[in-house]
């Protein structure tokens, strides 16, 4: 695994790269909104893509978290997405003529469908994937409220007609919707309308709620084992 920084306009994101072969896919990894690319289910799960699939994985902090700068409170989806977009052209650039996969957790799988709008790419694994009201796709976190974007996942009418989703359909690659049962964060209506959008294959993980923090090592070994055996088939 090497460390490096990947510029921006006038910063940079700090970035893991685990490579693979020489002509296997690449594997684009978003982290969830607050966490970081060090987590130790990271460590287990992407060079075990590298050593036995030959897919090099990608994954970098995104300003406000993990190693990168600024302050997240200070931050926009926007501006991540821009980081995504970023990272991706990166990956595109270095890595030229692969099969590009992307996996997003939570708020990371929010932005990898916002990216699906604007790049194409071979197979997309949404992980518990968050959703936003399209107007606070320019709010800052500390400006954002809570409570309102609780209750918006929980409006199936309203996510129905999400901007985000209604262009779903047009995305060409295949897709792996996880699902967590007991999910605190992202309720059924929100899930739902992912599947909805995107007709995926659908991999529901029974009792297990938004976080996998509290889980144990086996549950956590199971859970990848599935989506490890998604992105082989995928390949």
């Amino acid at each position: 695994m090497k460390t490096l920084d990947i510029l921006l306009n006038g910063y940079a994101v700090k970035t893991d790269i685990y490579e693979g072969s020489e002509n296997g896919a690449v594997l684009l990894s978003l982290i969830g909104r607050t966490s970081k690319r060090t987590k130790q289910r990271y460590y287990d799960f992407l060079p075990r893509l590298a050593s036995e699939l030959g897919i090099t994985s990608v994954i970098f902090d995104y300003t406000g978290h993990g190693d990168s700068s600024f302050d997240i409170e200070d931050i926009s989806p926007a501006q991540h997405f821009l980081e995504v977009i970023t990272v991706f052209d990166w990956i595109k650039e270095h890595y030229p003529n692969r099969k590009v996969f992307v996996i997003g957790s939570s708020y990371g799988g929010f932005l990898a469908t916002q990216l699906t709008k604007y790049r194409e790419f071979d197979g997309l694994v949404l992980r518990a994937p968050a959703i936003y009201k399209p107007s606070d796709f320019y709010t800052l976190k500390k400006n954002e409220d809570r409570e309102a974007t609780q209750e918006f996942r929980r409006n199936a009418e309203a996510l129905a007609t999400h901007p985000l989703l209604a262009r779903a359909s047009k995305f060409k690659g295949k897709v792996l919707l996880v699902v967590h049962e007991n999910d605190e964060q992202i309720p059924k209506e929100t899930t739902d309308a992912y599947a909805n959008a995107f007709k995926p294959e659908i991999f529901l993980v029974e009792g297990v709620t938004h976080s996998l923090d509290n889980v144990t090592e086996q549950q956590v070994a199971n859970y990848n084992q599935r989506i490890f055996d998604w992105i082989k088939k995928s390949l």
